[in-house]
Formats: C-alpha cells, sequence, structure tokens
C-alpha cells in the first residue's frame, strides 16, 4: 500500500492556478500535477499543487503545460523518475504493478476518463491492489468524493473493457529512497586547501550525500558538469577520479559540503566528444561489487570505442547479468557488467530505443570483450550512436524537415556544447523540431554530431543522436 493524502486538482484553493508555463488551470489539466503532489508527500515532502507546480516552473520542469516527470529528481532529491511505459496497445504489466504497490512504490497510471473515441489522458495516484482492481487516488473530485472515500479504478473508468490490463494505458514508474526523510546530519564546514583542484559531475543526477556511502544523507542532486572543489588535497582526490569505490569531499557552487561517487565525476568537463549521455534522469548509485570492481589504486577503464555508426551504445545504471536468453534464471548467466562499461545492441535502433528503461524488455547486445547476449533494458542507459539511421537524406521536395526526440528529456542549447550556460530548455520524448540548418537532415542519428534546429518559441542545437524523422 502507498499511504499518502488525497488531494484535488479541482479544489477551489488553486484549481484556477495557470498550469506550468501555460493558460491552462491547474484544475482542467493539473491531474498529473497533483498525482506527483500525493506521491512527493507520500515520500516525506509537505507540497501542494501550487507548490510543486512553482518549483517545476523554475527547474524547467515543464514545457507549456507538459509536465516533464524526468526533472522531479532536482528538485526533490528523494524522488526517483524511472520510466513511463506506454501500454495503450498492448496489455498493462499487471504483475509489475502489483509487486511495486505491495513493496509501497509510487505508481501513476494513465488512464481514459471518458467513452468518448480515442484517448481522453488522465493520471492517477495507486493505493493498493484490492482483488482485482487498484484502490487509486483520483486528483479529480466527483461529486460524493472524499480522502476517507474508496475508490476503484476499474469502476470509475471502465470505457475499454472494464479491466485493469485494458483500462491502464501508460504507466509511470517511480523510486524513493526511503518514506520518511530521515533529519539532516550536522555539519561542520572545513575550510578550502591552499591548493585548488576541481573535479566535475560527469552525469546528470550526481548525488551530493553528507558521507562516502550510498547510505549517506542525501544533500542534493548536480546536474552534469557542475564544478566542485575538492576539500581533500589535489594528491589524493586525483588519485580517485574514476574509480569505482571511492569518493571524494567537496563543496559545490553554493557552498554545500559533502561526498561524491569518485566513479562519476571527471577532472575535466563532460563534452559531447566525450559523453553520449542523455539529459534524462539517471538510477541512483550503487555499491559496488567487489569481484567486477577496479580495486583501489588500478588504471581507469580504457575509454570506450567508438559506436559504430547506426548502432546505439548504452551504459549499465547498476551492475547487471550478461545473458544467453532474455530470462532471469541461475543457468543462463555469462558475466556481470559494471556500470562504467558500454555495452553495443545488436538490434535495430529503432527496435532497441523503446525498449530501454522498459521492466519486462531485454536488449541484445555485445560487451567489451565481443561476448554477446541479453541484457535487461530496464537497467541500461543511452550513452550515445544512432536514433534511428534510416530516411537520413535531403527532402527531395525542398519542404521543412522535421526530427522527433528519441528520449525524455532531451536538452535545447544555445551552443553544440554541455554545458548549465547553454541549456534553452529540455523537451519531452516525442517532441517535435525543424531542422533550420542546411544539410541538418544529413546528421540525424549521428554519433557526436549537433544539428541546429528551431521550434514555435525557440532555436538552438539538439544532440543528433536523440532524434529521429
Amino acid at each position: 500500500m502507498f499511504v499518502t493524502k488525497n488531494l484535488y486538482q479541482n479544489d477551489d484553493q488553486w484549481k484556477n492556478t495557470a498550469l506550468g508555463n501555460s493558460k491552462e488551470t491547474i484544475g482542467s489539466w493539473g491531474c498529473l500535477l497533483t498525482s506527483v503532489t500525493m506521491l512527493l508527500n507520500g515520500i516525506g515532502y509537505n507540497e501542494t499543487p501550487v507548490t510543486v507546480n512553482d518549483k517545476m516552473k523554475k527547474a524547467g520542469g515543464f514545457q507549456g503545460a507538459l509536465f516533464i516527470p524526468s526533472v522531479l529528481p532536482y528538485v526533490w532529491a528523494n524522488c526517483v523518475y524511472k520510466d513511463m511505459q506506454n501500454c495503450e496497445t498492448t496489455p498493462a504489466p499487471i504483475s509489475y504493478i502489483d509487486a511495486a504497490v505491495a513493496a509501497g512504490k509510487p505508481v501513476i497510471l494513465q488512464v481514459d476518463w471518458n467513452k468518448q473515441a480515442g484517448l481522453q489522458t488522465h493520471f492517477v495516484l495507486v493505493k493498493e491492489k484490492k482483488g482485482n482492481d487498484y484502490s487509486i487516488y483520483d486528483p479529480y473530485k466527483y461529486g460524493g468524493d472524499a480522502p476517507d472515500k474508496e475508490v476503484l479504478l476499474t469502476t470509475r473508468y471502465k470505457f475499454n473493457g472494464a479491466k485493469l490490463a485494458t483500462e491502464i494505458s501508460a504507466v509511470l514508474w517511480f523510486e524513493n529512497y526511503s518514506i520518511a526523510q530521515p533529519e539532516p546530519p550536522k555539519q561542520t564546514k572545513l575550510p578550502l586547501p591552499a591548493e585548488k583542484f576541481v573535479v566535475y559531475a560527469a552525469e546528470d543526477d550526481l548525488a551530493l550525500r553528507a558521507e562516502g556511502s550510498v547510505t549517506g544523507y542525501l544533500w542534493k542532486r548536480l546536474m552534469k558538469n557542475t564544478e566542485l572543489i575538492s576539500l581533500e588535497t589535489k594528491a589524493q582526490a586525483q588519485g580517485k577520479v574514476g574509480k569505482q569505490g571511492q569518493w571524494i569531499q567537496v563543496q559545490d557552487p553554493t557552498g554545500q559540503q559533502g561526498f561524491v561517487a569518485a566513479w562519476y565525476v571527471s577532472d575535466k568537463k563532460v563534452t559531447a566528444s566525450s559523453s553520449g549521455t542523455p539529459a534524462t534522469s539517471p538510477k541512483p548509485s550503487t555499491s559496488p561489487t567487489p569481484s567486477s570492481s577496479p580495486t583501489p589504486g588500478s588504471s581507469p577503464s580504457p575509454s570506450p570505442a567508438p559506436v559504430p555508426a547506426g548502432a546505439l551504445a548504452l551504459f549499465p545504471t547498476t551492475q547487471i547479468t550478461l545473458r544467453t536468453k532474455p530470462v532471469v534464471a541461475n543457468d543462463n548467466i555469462i558475466r556481470y557488467v559494471n556500470t562504467t562499461e558500454q555495452l553495443i545492441s545488436l538490434e535495430p535502433a529503432e527496435q532497441a530505443i523503446p525498449k530501454v528503461g522498459v521492466q519486462n524488455q531485454w536488449i541484445k547486445v555485445k560487451d567489451a570483450t565481443g561476448k554477446e547476449g541479453y541484457v535487461a533494458a530496464w537497467y541500461v542507459k543511452y550513452a550515445g550512436g544512432s536514433t534511428a539511421q534510416a530516411n537520413n537524406t535531403t527532402s527531395s521536395s525542398g519542404a521543412p524537415v522535421k526530427v522527433k526526440t528519441t528520449a525524455e528529456a532531451v536538452s535545447l542549447r544555445k551552443q553544440p556544447l554541455v554545458s548549465d550556460a547553454t541549456l534553452i530548455k529540455r523537451v519531452p520524448i516525442g517532441y517535435e523540431f525543424t531542422i533550420s540548418e542546411t544539410g541538418g537532415e544529413s546528421k540525424i542519428g549521428k554519433n557526436d554530431q549537433w544539428i541546429k534546429v528551431k521550434d514555435a518559441s525557440s532555436e538552438g542545437y539538439v544532440a543528433a543522436w536523440f532524434v529521429a524523422r
């Protein structure tokens, strides 16, 4: 069971508040916003739809009225957004939803709220399983509703067969580190060393913790290329950079001090040519396994080889298993793959992309040693490579060429450079741009290329490997 207080988008306190950066209102379109607010309160926060709306606006969490869930961890560090799994044309993954709810994890479901033809999107938060149904926190208050009144999903939303497998058209998966945030530890601020040594976050969502451990209190999450001043001597910190199991004590640009995982920092800023990771929220770091992690003092892993044109490169988000078959079993293990190792998809990009981050999906890959096998798609993320190599030719009609993003929260930037200073905005998966440079269509899906694009309000650059025709 997931426990929180039922809030309503059409509550008089905020129903007329503008939703995100639009003229729509929370009362009319704020079902996902309100469901997320209930979720946040259930994992230890104290928010209202208005406060979440305001904080997400400041963090770039809206595209107009469109709420971008992958921005949540940058505002509320105890919240981890994993994925949105579309199941509009396939049965909903009921067993996985059941398991998550039984474990007390928050799950938001997309349903059809109206009997009209087509999908009339509405989002609800699952409370618990009740027989063959789900008791839900519905963010829209109908006549007779009250926080203590039970609402069953298929009793209220029954326009597609009145069964869970067909009524649920998408699942938003979340994690959290604890149900209630612990009290922050007391901290004594350390002076900066005489010799300044700077490291940079090599990944979005890098955790700054009170202790050098994945169980240490989480102060905040940091964006890629955040500059961090080492509080250790230059020699000590240099010896740890990039090494599994090592932690470096640092100070961030706001003066906050703490520890970061050394295997997720670099002594140089990460550029497009050295990293192809998307601007999505990576999964939380996990403790390295001694059998597969480099020992202290060993050489860092070599840089991954360039990705062949047309291939999709992936990195595990935690240590995963390479298997001979796409199923979890003790007799099909080839080897364990660490988070620093690049994998190359052996499936066509257009086939692999929809699986990345999705529960119960598998991708056939080749590891760094050339071994082939299957990995759980819900434990990998994009590292670079093509998103689609088909249809890369110039439009013969001379008409503007449009592309769509193939990952969540892709960055539109002022310059073709990964930096906080260049960020214009983040856009959701499936967002459409028009190419605004001559010959830009020839770059679509290419490794380490950028394309100049525009939409109705902005012009800038997107990573070519995260768009497709």
